[in-house]
């Protein structure tokens, strides 16, 4: 499985947000430059995210944007199927095969589905409140210098006690 850019935007503003909730509203601009993300594709995601109803854009003044939605209420499995716009998982990864890819008469497509229901159940159960506290905050395209993967930055203490977690504690 492999996550759209979109979504891996999408995803890192609303661990943002949930990580700087006091800090609401906030524009995309000033999102953008804390994660690396271009501003202008970042914008583009958010129209989405608005779309979606997962938040909210504020005029005025103190423009930006605040979540519509309680991001203990968005799952990771919604999030990646409302920004790339089709289930995850429920293609056979044989698409254009002839079998026509039912559990019934192809094997492999029953053992994609068998295999894929955990994936699929983990990101239900995973929500952005929680993703953002166990997921190391970085920067797109600034690479950590034992992984090659984005480096971290000032990580917030998670206001929520690991006795609210309920069980989450799947990592990315």
């Amino acid at each position: 499985m492999k996550i759209s850019q979109a979504s891996a935007y999408a995803l890192h503003a609303l661990m943002y947000m949930a990580r700087h909730v006091t800090q609401l509203p906030v524009t995309s601009k000033v999102m953008a430059k804390a994660e690396g993300m271009p501003a202008g594709y970042l914008a583009k995601v958010l129209q989405q995210l608005v779309k979606a109803g997962f938040v909210r854009s504020v005029r005025g003044r103190e423009r930006g944007y605040i979540f519509a939605k309680p991001p203990a209420e968005i799952s990771l499995l919604d999030l990646f199927q409302t920004m790339d716009g089709e289930p995850l998982f429920d293609d056979c990864p044989l698409r254009h095969c002839t079998c026509g890819g039912t559990r019934q008469n192809c094997h492999i497509y029953a053992q994609w589905v068998s295999a894929t229901r955990g994936m699929k159940e983990l990101l239900d159960e995973m929500t952005i409140a929680t993703a953002a506290w166990q997921h190391p905050e970085h920067r797109f395209g600034v690479p950590n210098a034992k992984s090659g993967v984005g480096g971290p930055l000032n990580v917030l203490p998670n206001p929520e006690s690991s006795a609210k977690n309920n069980g989450e504690n799947a990592t990315f």
